[in-house]
Parts: structure tokens; sequence; C-alpha cells
């Protein structure tokens, strides 16, 4: 059995992060319709089958294993503490693309709830914020593109990096000239390498551990690479028109690949 690499699902069902990993919808669900992807262009599949292939190899003999140690080693209390801190850090990106796509209202909430979650939440190891009926929302630079008119472009797949398009690629750069942890006038070069590098272990093995069991349902299609490409085209443009794919329910309209002829 192949194994999805952990990125492609971080990047298809949790954009924005190591991003990842969202939750909330951005409207109520009976007000909110499932949008149906444009197909997307795959022009280079024999080169993204084979990153594909890399990438299910090094999930396979590295990152899952690893997940499960940590899973074992880390009990969930502490798995979820992390999760907040790293959701609270990338507060800031969601901000600013949230201002350059034209929502002062939820900009203005996002600042709210990144004040709240850093001061009584404790650096964000909780989220007292929702308390306050303040939800998060990703926002990442890619979607700003795709709400100013600006094509995906062919679909790719990078080592390591699994799905992406060159809008979606460009947009991670621009994330991280966002993001305030990438200057010397906030963190000085060590401490920034050492966060970005705490930052991308903890936020693959938390995100690891939480979608396994769809990475598994991923597994049994007969053609898990195109599964991840429809979903990935699916998730960017919800996540456009400011939808979410509910996690518990994305993979129930999976097409039956036995019927796909290539």
């Amino acid at each position: 059995m192949r194994s999805l690499p952990s990125a492609a699902l971080l990047v298809a069902l949790a954009f924005g992060a190591a991003q990842a990993q969202q939750a909330e919808t951005k409207a109520e669900p009976a007000e909110v319709a499932r949008p149906e992807a444009a197909p997307i262009s795959d022009p280079f599949e024999p080169f993204n089958r084979s990153m594909f292939a890399f990438n299910a190899g090094v999930d396979r003999y590295a990152l899952s294993p690893a997940a499960t140690a940590y899973k074992t080693v880390t009990p969930r209390f502490a798995r979820d503490r992390v999760g907040d801190v790293l959701d609270n850090l990338g507060e800031p990106v969601t901000f600013a693309n949230e201002v350059l796509q034209g929502k002062p209202g939820r900009a203005a909430e996002t600042i709210a709830r990144f004040s709240v979650n850093t001061t009584l939440g404790l650096a964000g190891l909780w989220n007292p914020a929702q308390e306050f009926g303040l939800t998060r929302e990703e926002e990442d630079f890619g979607q700003t593109l795709g709400v100013w008119g600006v094509g995906s472009g062919p679909f790719v797949v990078l080592p390591l990096l699994g799905p992406t398009t060159p809008r979606d690629f460009v947009g991670r750069g621009v994330d991280a000239a966002f993001d305030p942890l990438n200057y010397d006038s906030v963190v000085d070069e060590d401490s920034r390498t050492s966060i970005a590098a705490s930052r991308g272990v903890l936020g693959g093995l938390n995100a690891r551990v939480k979608f396994d069991d769809q990475i598994d349902a991923l597994n049994r299609q007969v053609e898990p690479y195109i599964a991840i490409r429809q979903l990935y085209a699916a998730q960017r443009e919800a996540a456009i028109q400011d939808g979410r794919i509910d996690e518990e329910t994305a993979y129930d309209d999976l097409p039956d690949f036995d019927e796909i002829d290539e």
C-alpha cells in the first residue's frame, strides 16, 4: 500500500500552515455550498508522480514512524498546547492577508484573538479567545492572489513540500515576509533558526498525528495521486470562496477511481 506524504495532506486539507490545520467554517453550514473546483492543469504529471512517490517513501519510512513515536510519548494535552501555540504564531500572517483581501472586520477580530491568546492564553498555550466568540480563520497569500483573480497555474508536486501551484508557491514566500519572527528586529538570527526548526518539526508531527485517519482513507484509494490532486484543487477553491472542507466528511465524495480511464 502506498503511503500519502503528510506534506501533501497538510496542504490539501489544512493549508495555511504547517501550517495547517483549519477547524472552523467561515459561514453557517447551511449557507455554504461545497465549491466545485475547476479541473486542475497537470502538464507535469510524470514528474509529479515521481515526486509523489518520493514523498510517500519519506512519509512511510521517516515521518510516519516519528509521528507514531511522538504520539506515544506526548499526551493529547501537550499536543493540543503545541497546536495552539503554532496557531497563535500564524495569526500575523492571517491578519496581513485579511487586510489585503479587504476584510477589515475579520482583521480586527484576528488582532483581538491574537491579543487575548497571547496574554490570557499565556503566549498562545491556550485559546481563551474562542470563549469570546473569536473563532480562528486562516488566510494565506495564495488565497489573496486567488481573491484578486490570479489563476493558480499548473499543479506541481515538490519534494517534501507536497502539492502546490505557482500561485501558492509564490504565496508561501510572501507569507514568510509577513511573519514578524523572520526579522532581526524581532528575534536574533540564532533564535530565528531555532524557532523555524521547532515550528517545522512540531507542526509536521502534530499534523501527521491529527490527520492519520484521513491519510489512511486516501491510502485506500486506487489512485491516491489523483485523489490528492482533486482534493487540493477543491480545498484551495473552498478557501478562496471563504468556505472550508469538513475534515469529517472531506473524503465522502471521492470518486470511484476504478471507473477512471487514464
